[in-house]
């Protein structure tokens, strides 16, 4: 247990020994201390346990600091996908009348500390959003400028009325970092010294166990952001899906965390007998979903992007992207879980009829009589599908487009480098010169630009966005989105971003998902699922209690 030692050591070295709550570990499941604590809560994922640093948000631990763990969000998602200030950084905010300002305010610092012993203090928070820019990380460039208000309130400066859009779009991966611990780090990714761990989050990182694919935690006592009622967390990785859930019925780990990543449906079959388990179903704001390239002739075309989207068996799609849980998308390409959704907009359904019908006024017909239609010059149409991921189930909905889509007479093709190289796909997405591109719209996204990020043409630094669709009317809208003072506004703009998307077929949602991410009922209670989130966030910690 080299990895374990070694980090065990070093954390001992660089932090002051703080009280701990908690006992020992329990044995198998969770047991209670007397005072209706869980003692230890055992998280099982499929994300690889490495990376224990504020600034890693892909691995296990980074991940799990979405929701407040041992970092501690400057604010967060409530249940409804609305901003709160509950068990964050920052408690209230007010955002000035033209958008352009938000001043936010946190309790008075002097009992909050970093797990290292230090005390959180206003050079921390003025360090931390300056560093972000330093790093290029995208929405904190847009901050022209902070201003120290007094000792609890800072000020931010925007150029464009992008306030709100800033607090909306800053919630899962960022943190007030420790200035005496980052302030000399320029290449943050790289850092990965024991102290890269120290936040000021309700959990302290303890030890990592790398052959065990586990990392432990402890909570901080007399934290004073509330009381804590898990005193031990344990975080364990495994290698699938079907050995996590194995180790659920075993009762080695008491829920499953995922963050956009639900349970396979085909392994729901196994829990469904076992009434200590709760599937922790609820609807999906992420969507699979395709783009058509408008650089790119013929997805440039009106009639053939309707004509692809009246060939699509949405039925067999929903069946299989939803492993018989899935629903039929509407027109307006967006979750039914996502805010400001529009229920009046027509359900996608299959037309062969009227998608000859469109595809003929289009000028492609079958010239040569082998049952594919030509392009309207007669050359051969061989429209390429690029996939944003090689797993399986991209791969099982490209071949259902395939075979749908040749039944309209419209001959697609997988570009096959984008499956084997990720690096052709990122310069195919920069170039902007695919033509359909299967992809995902994740929770984190989904909650609030949505498929539009993926069909705007914006100019972001963000690699996530890649669209080509510059219809003014369109951008308006997006702008409109981004520029929105608060839920209402953005409800208004994002509803016209749904009826484009219906006119205007720019992209197509395949099927709504409903989400699922297990726990165990039979010795913890308290549990809150957040749709498309599942009982792990940022209520876990304070509201999960032994039975």
């Amino acid at each position: 247990m080299k990895i374990k030692r070694v980090i065990a050591a070093c954390l001992a070295a660089v932090m002051v020994a703080l009280p701990l709550s908690g006992c020992g570990n329990a044995g198998g499941g969770q047991q209670g201390n007397g005072s209706g604590h869980v003692e230890v809560l055992r998280i099982g994922t499929t994300y690889k346990n490495d990376g224990y640093s504020a600034m890693n948000s892909e691995s296990a631990y980074g991940r799990l600091n979405y929701h407040s763990f041992s970092q501690l969000n400057l604010w967060r998602f409530d249940e409804e996908g609305k901003l709160t200030g509950d068990g964050c950084f920052f408690k209230k905010w007010e955002i000035s009348d033209d958008n352009r300002q938000v001043t936010l305010h946190f309790d008075p610092l002097g009992s909050l500390k970093w797990h290292d012993g230090e005390p959180v203090t206003i050079e921390d928070v003025l360090f931390t959003f300056d560093y972000y820019k330093q790093q290029n990380m995208t929405w904190f460039l847009k901050i022209t400028s902070v201003d120290q208000i007094d000792d609890t309130s800072i000020r931010l400066n925007f150029d464009d009325s992008e306030a709100f859009a800033f607090m909306n779009e800053a919630t899962l991966s960022y943190y007030i970092l420790p200035k005496h611990i980052w302030e000399n780090v320029t290449e943050s990714k790289k850092y990965t010294e024991p102290n890269a761990a120290v936040g000021c989050g309700p959990y302290k990182f303890v030890s990592a166990d790398e052959d065990a694919q586990t990392s432990y935690y402890e909570a901080v006592s007399d934290y004073p952001l509330g009381e804590i009622t898990v005193d031990k967390v344990e975080l364990k990785s495994f290698d699938n899906q079907s050995s996590l859930i194995m180790a659920m019925q075993s009762g080695e780990i008491d829920v499953m965390y995922g963050y956009s990543s639900s349970l396979d449906t085909t392994l729901l079959p196994t829990i469904e007998s076992d009434s200590n388990i709760d599937p922790g179903e609820s609807l999906n704001s992420a969507t699979y979903q395709i783009v058509f390239g408008f650089n790119q002739y013929p997805t440039n075309d009106l009639n053939f992007r309707k004509a692809v989207r009246y060939a699509l068996d949405y039925e067999l799609l929903a069946q299989s992207i939803g492993g018989g849980h899935g629903q039929i998308a509407n027109e307006g390409a967006v979750s039914p879980a996502c805010l400001g959704y529009d229920s009046s907009l027509p359900e996608n359904k299959r037309d062969l009829k009227k998608a000859a019908e469109l595809l003929d006024q289009a000028g492609f017909v079958d010239k040569d009589g082998d049952g594919m239609r030509e392009l309207p010059d007669g050359s051969p149409m061989n429209v390429k599908i690029a996939l944003q991921g090689s797993t399986e189930i991209y791969k099982r909905i490209a071949e259902m487009l395939q075979t749908n889509l040749a039944e309209a007479g419209i001959r697609v093709s997988v570009d096959e480098q984008t499956i084997s190289n990720p690096d052709y796909t990122k310069q195919l997405r920069t170039n902007s010169a695919y033509e359909i591109y299967l992809g995902m719209t994740t929770v984190g996204i989904a909650s609030w630009t949505g498929i539009a990020s993926y069909i705007a043409d914006i100019t972001m630094t963000s690699n996530q966005h890649f669209g080509t669709y510059a219809d003014p009317a369109y951008l308006d809208a997006y702008s409109g989105m981004m520029k929105s003072e608060n839920y209402d506004e953005y409800s208004a703009a994002f509803k016209d971003i749904q009826k484009m998307n219906a006119e205007q077929a720019p992209g197509i949602a395949l099927a709504i998902m409903k989400t699922y991410f297990p726990y165990r009922t039979d010795k913890i209670t308290g549990w809150v699922n957040y749709p498309s989130r599942g009982v792990i966030n940022g209520e876990t910690w304070y509201k999960a209690v032994a039975k």
